[in-house]
């Protein structure tokens, strides 16, 4: 453990090769990016156990070290996929979370109705019965509150039914998307030649076109184009 502490140290020391991060304010600023938070997260127990602060509260933050998992590299691509496919499917989601809210208000008001007079206690209010036209539309049923009444529970197997649907798209979307965003990576990776750019070396180089038998390639950063020899 006094490795990580001496890595972390060695962290807010080098982060000052950058000139956002120089001085002390600068190293505050790099205290609070999200990996150095993790960083300091992971080392907190062993710095609180060694001033003296040996309570069992202190030796559970332990677990505290699972967050380091989140600095492994070979995470940052699975990361960064995810945060492209959010970004690509965003107005799908937002235009489902608002019908999936209008659906929970109006169905929340018609249970409410059928079963208030029946079941005063269990459904005493609209606010109560959101929570199980939650329960209900996630198809969780927790069984502490469930409709008698024939129309209540007529709704109740309606909701159910939609609710599965509604449960079934975002995971839909969401694989969909992902298995396209991996094509899209793939696709990147074999357009790309095996060296660099001959004009400004850099690496971002992709298949354009082809002529002929011959692969002409395109630079992304200067756009020089040339013929696979």
């Amino acid at each position: 453990m006094p490795i990580f502490v001496i890595e972390y140290i060695l962290r807010m020391y080098a982060a000052g090769s950058q000139k956002k991060y120089q001085g002390l304010l600068g190293k505050l600023n790099y205290a609070k990016t999200p990996y150095a938070i993790i960083d300091l997260l992971s080392i907190l127990p062993y710095l609180l156990l060694s001033t003296g602060f040996n309570s069992s509260f202190v030796r559970s933050l332990r677990l505290l070290r699972i967050f380091r998992l989140f600095r492994v590299k070979k995470y940052a691509s699975f990361i960064d996929n995810m945060k492209k496919i959010t970004h690509n499917i965003r107005e799908e989601l937002v235009v489902l979370l608002f019908y999936t809210m209008i659906l929970l208000i109006m169905l929340s008001f018609a249970i409410y109705e059928f079963e208030h007079d029946a079941q005063p206690e269990v459904f005493s209010n609209v606010f109560q019965t959101m929570w199980w036209a939650v329960a209900t539309l996630t198809t969780v049923g927790y069984g502490d509150m469930y409709p008698i009444t024939v129309m209540g529970k007529l709704i109740t197997a309606f909701i159910t039914i939609i609710g599965i649907a509604f449960v079934a798209i975002p995971g839909g979307m969401f694989a969909s998307e992902f298995m396209a965003e991996i094509n899209r990576n793939k696709e990147k990776k074999n357009c790309k030649t095996k060296g660099d750019c001959f004009r400004c070396g850099s690496g971002d180089v992709e298949l354009h076109t082809k002529e002929g038998k011959r692969d002409m390639y395109v630079c992304n950063k200067c756009q020089f184009t040339w013929l696979e020899s």
